[in-house]
Parts: structure tokens; C-alpha cells; sequence
């Protein structure tokens, strides 16, 4: 209430100076108020109209002609002469100038020798073979058959061999087998008794580890050597089981076989208890794990060390008795097993021997049948063939040759001769000439337009020489790939005059044009006014009569060369679309 008193007498005091204020505050603050309104667009309209659209292809159009021919020599080389001189006349195939073809006629003289080696073959399998010829192949056809008769002979003396060995194997090994029959029953036993052994021996260092105590100083000690050691335990354990549930073996190699994996697998289990040993005898003294446990685990620990080196032991005294007792035996059975070798391999070479002999006599035969029969159609049509692929070679050798003279390719007149006898052949054009052939128009055209331009459009051509006279033209040739012009790529396309123009010249230049479409009685709008969506549709601002602005959209036709697009859907002849916004 103070402050409002104290204000309201401060007005009451200065009554003039408030009253200008407001008067002068008033109008700002109205200015400030328009200024920050926002303002309304100004929008730029063209109407939608009917008529007719046309889409042109313009480009910069020079007259050439087909009859200013550059004549150039089909390969390089030294001018051996020259025939012509400027303003000669010369009529089609009239030698113009030659090259030196010393080469290329000793190439034409060597095909000429094959054409003539190829006749003489084919001369010669018309004729078919000499006796004499005849003679030596059935020579030695005899004897590749009396080479085969022998190879059979020898491999029915190997095969009796074969089974001769096979059954001395057999009733050698059934007698080994008999003999050491009782000695299975041994082996199996103590198998059983020792994988027992180990199997008690693992289950013991299991529960040592299994101790809270033990525990306790592995997990002090830290070291991943009590999870690997407890993981080989289990695996180990595992095997022997594996081998103790194996049926009882029926005869010497069963058991013998049992005998050396049960050895092996003992021997693992003999290695975990000595490395259980080290690492309780490593592991730190915890309040659990006391010097009094680790001396008790270590007692125990060596107790089953001593059982199962012990067990592997007899493992290894039943083997050697055992393999004491089968060595008369095995000695024999290896000598009997060498002796069915080297049987089975005699056996082997004569069947190879065979195979061998029976593809050479083959081989024999077919080229004595060969000889004595007639010469075949195919043999005939293949020396033919050989004799046509030399011609062949001896034309293209002679086309060669041809390169080396430059004739007139039509009747016409020398413009100019850039060759001299003696000189290498220039890499432009050695002689060009006048012809008869028709004037042309040549324009390049960008890659963007040349899609549009098709075969046989019409077109036209405004020359700087004949001002105001369009030259009617059409489309003959589109060139497939693009020709650099000045950096860009461009595509060129010739032109053919509809009828002839005599009074032009070749380098003429202006403007030409190529109609590319036209569309008659449709509804068209600037092509500016089309807005791109980011969906690739399309879209035209409408402005109604009563200032609305709505979006439609449109399906666009032809672009027209005049700025504007065909509207085929979406708008109608009169509305109203936005061109710009202001």
C-alpha cells in the first residue's frame, strides 16, 4: 500500500510529464504490435489451359557430307608408291597409292603352300593305304596278342598263389588262436581287477577335493590348475567305466586290444593321483586346511599311488606273458602275411599287365582296321574342312596383302594427298576425296535429351547462312556410345536433308531442332508449379476464388519445350495453380 500511495502521488506531482509519456508510448507501442504480426503470402498464379504441347530437342546442327571421304590404309607401313595427285578424277576400285608388302606376299606364298599340302592329304585318304603299311600293323597286332596271352597266364599262377596264402593265413591264425585261448580268460580278469583299481584310486582324489577344508585352499590359492586336474579326473573316470562294462573279449586280438587301452587308461589315472599330490602339497595352510589335514590327505593319496602303480604293473607283466607266449606265432603270421603280399601284388601286376596289353592290342587293331578299310565320309569331310580352313587362310592372307593398296571407294575427285613414296603412312588420312554423296546435318546431343530422340523423327535446321529458311530434316543414325565434346559427353545424331540442297557447303552451322513428342487438346501448367514429393509423388498448389489454397495431387505427361507439363489427372482446365509464393 505504500508503494501504490507513493506512485500514485508521484503522478499527482508531475502531471504534464505523465501525460507525454502516454501520449508518446501509445503510438510505439501500436507500431510494435503491427510490426510483430506475422503477414499474409502473396501468391504468383498462372491458369491451367488446354491446347497443344510440344517437346523439341535443340542443339547446335553442322551440314557434312558422306562424299568428304578420308581414305587411310587399313594397317601402317612405308608408301611404295603414289597413283593420284589433287584434282584427279578416279572412278570406284582405282588404286590410289601402295604400301611395301614384301611380308605380307611371302604370307600369301606360304598359304598357297598349305592350300597345296591340304590337297595333297586329301589325295592321299582318297587313294587308302599301302600294302606295305598293312603289313607292319598286322605284325604288330600278333604281337601285342601274344604279349596279352602271357599276362593271363601269369595272372592265373599269382591267383592260385593268392589263395594258397590265404588259406595258409587262415588255418595259422586258427591255430595261434587255439592255442592261446586260455590266456583271454587271464587277460580279461586282470583288466577288470586293475580298471577296478584305478576307478577307486579317482573316486578318492574326488572326495579330497569334495573336503570343505580343501576347498577352502583352492579358492585361497587361486589357481585354475584344480579345475582342469578335477575336470581330467572326471574324464578319466569316465574311460575306465567305459572299459569295465566292455563284454568279455572272445578271442587273443579282442583281449590283447582290451589289455593295451585298459594299460593306457590306468596309467592316466596313475598321473591324476600324482598330480592330486602336488597340489595338495602346494596349496597355503588355511584356518580350515591345516598342516595335520594336509599330511592325512597326502597319506591317503599315496596309498592309492602305490595300489595303482601297482595295478599298472600287472598290467604290463600280464602283457609281456602274454605277447611271450604269441610270439612264435606272430613271427609265423608275419612271415605268412609278407609271403599273401607279395602274392596279391604279383597278382596285381598282371592285371595291370592285362588292362595294358589289351589296350594296346585294341590300339592295333583299330589302326589295322583303319588302314584296310575304306577311306570314311567324316575323314573325307574333315580333310575337306582342312583343305577350305587353308584356302580360308590363304584369302585372308591375300586381304592382307590388299591392305596394303588404297583404292577409290566411289567415283569422285582428289581434294588432297598427304603421302609420299618412301614416307610411313600419317595417322590421319592419306588422301581424301570428293564423292557424290548427299549433304547431311550432325548435332551432339546432351545425355538428358538423348533418350527422347528416336529413328526417323522429323526436324529442322536453321543455317546461319540462309537466315529465316528452316531446312526440313529427319532422324537417320544415332551413334550408340557418347564422343567427348569440350569435357561433356554427347551423344551424336545425323540428320538426312528431306530433298537435296546443292547450294550448301560442308562446315555450315546453326540452330537445329529434332520434334520429340507432341500432345494435341490436353490440359497443360508450368512445370514449375509441380511440386516433387520425398515419396515421388506429385503434387499442384490450387488457389480457389475465395482465397483458399489446396494441395491435389497429379499425375504429369510430356514436358513440353516451352516450360509447361501435361497434366494427364488431378487438375482441369481453368484452375487456378500456384507458381510462387512471396
Amino acid at each position: 500500500m505504500s508503494f501504490v500511495s507513493s506512485f500514485l502521488g508521484t503522478i499527482k506531482r508531475h502531471k504534464w510529464a505523465t501525460a507525454i509519456t502516454i501520449i508518446v508510448l501509445i503510438p510505439i507501442i501500436g507500431l510494435v504490435v503491427f510490426a510483430l504480426q506475422p503477414s499474409k503470402p502473396t501468391y504468383v498464379t498462372q491458369k491451367a489451359v488446354r491446347g497443344d504441347l510440344k517437346q523439341t530437342v535443340e542443339a547446335v546442327g553442322t551440314v557434312i557430307s558422306d562424299r568428304d571421304l578420308d581414305l587411310q590404309f587399313p594397317s601402317s607401313g612405308i608408301v611404295s608408291s603414289v597413283s593420284v595427285k589433287e584434282g584427279d578424277h578416279v572412278t570406284a576400285g582405282q588404286t590410289i597409292a601402295t604400301l611395301r608388302s614384301g611380308n605380307l606376299a611371302a604370307a600369301v606364298a606360304s598359304a598357297q603352300g598349305q592350300v597345296q599340302a591340304a590337297q595333297a592329304n586329301l589325295d592321299a585318304l582318297l587313294q587308302g593305304s599301302r600294302p606295305e603299311d598293312i603289313a607292319i600293323t598286322q605284325a604288330d597286332v600278333d604281337n601285342k596278342k601274344a604279349s596279352l596271352q602271357a599276362a593271363q597266364q601269369s595272372l592265373q599262377t599269382a591267383t592260385d598263389a593268392v589263395q594258397s596264402a590265404q588259406q595258409n593265413l587262415a588255418a595259422l591264425k586258427q591255430q595261434a588262436s587255439t592255442s592261446l585261448a586260455g590266456y583271454v580268460t587271464t587277460m580279461d580278469s586282470s583288466s577288470q581287477q586293475q580298471l577296478t583299481t584305478a576307478d577307486i584310486a579317482l573316486s578318492s582324489m574326488l572326495d579330497i577335493f569334495n573336503n570343505n577344508d580343501v576347498a577352502d585352499a583352492v579358492i585361497k590359492y587361486g589357481t585354475s590348475e584344480y579345475d582342469l586336474l578335477k575336470q581330467d579326473i572326471h574324464s578319466n573316470d569316465a574311460v575306465i567305466k567305459q572299459l569295465a562294462n566292455t563284454p568279455a573279449p572272445v578271442d587273443y586280438d579282442t583281449a590283447m586290444s582290451l589289455m593295451t587301452q585298459t594299460r593306457i587308461a590306468v596309467q592316466n589315472a596313475a598321473t591324476d593321483v600324482d598330480r592330486t599330490y602336488a597340489l595338495i602339497s602346494k596349496l597355503p595352510v588355511t584356518s580350515y586346511f591345516t598342516e595335520s589335514s594336509r599330511a592325512t590327505y597326502k597319506s591317503s593319496i599315496s596309498t592309492q599311488r602305490s595300489a595303482i602303480q601297482a595295478a599298472v604293473a600287472a598290467i604290463d607283466s600280464t602283457i609281456k606273458t602274454v605277447q611271450d607266449a604269441s610270439a612264435g606265432y606272430d613271427t609265423q603270421i608275419t612271415q605268412q602275411e609278407a609271403a599273401l603280399t607279395s602274392a596279391q601284388g604279383a597278382r596285381d601286376k598282371a592285371q595291370a599287365d592285362i588292362a595294358t596289353y589289351q589296350s594296346a592290342l585294341q590300339i592295333s587293331e583299330a589302326q589295322l582296321q583303319l588302314k584296310t578299310a575304306p577311306p570314311r565320309q567324316t575323314d573325307i569331310d574333315t580333310a575337306e574342312a582342312q583343305l577350305q580352313q587353308a584356302k580360308g587362310a590363304l584369302a585372308a592372307a591375300a586381304a592382307n596383302y590388299q591392305n596394303t593398296i588404297l583404292t577409290a571407294p566411289i567415283d569422285g575427285v582428289i581434294t588432297k594427298v598427304n603421302v609420299k613414296t618412301g614416307e610411313v603412312t600419317p595417322v590421319g588420312a592419306a588422301v581424301t576425296m570428293l564423292g557424290t554423296s548427299p549433304y547431311r546435318v550432325e548435332m551432339y546431343v546432351s545425355e538428358i535429351d538423348i533418350p527422347k530422340v528416336q529413328v526417323s523423327q522429323s526436324g529442322s535446321v536453321e543455317l546461319d547462312a540462309f537466315r529465316g529458311t528452316h531446312f526440313k530434316l529427319h532422324v537417320s543414325e544415332i551413334d550408340t556410345a557418347p564422343t567427348n565434346q569440350d569435357g561433356v559427353n554427347k551423344y551424336r545424331v545425323r540428320l538426312d536433308f528431306n530433298y537435296p540442297h546443292d547450294d550448301l557447303k560442308v562446315g555450315m552451322t546453326g540452330d537445329a531442332e529434332i520434334d520429340t513428342g507432341i500432345r494435341t487438346n490436353v490440359v497443360y501448367v508450368p512445370l514449375r508449379s509441380v511440386l516433387t514429393n520425398a515419396d515421388g509423388t506429385k503434387t499442384v498448389r490450387v488457389l480457389t476464388a475465395d482465397g483458399t489454397l489446396s494441395q491435389r495431387p497429379v499425375t504429369t505427361g510430356m514436358e513440353g519445350s516451352d516450360g509447361n507439363v501435361e497434366i494427364v489427372s488431378g487438375v482441369k482446365e481453368g484452375d487456378n495453380v500456384v507458381v510462387l509464393v512471396k
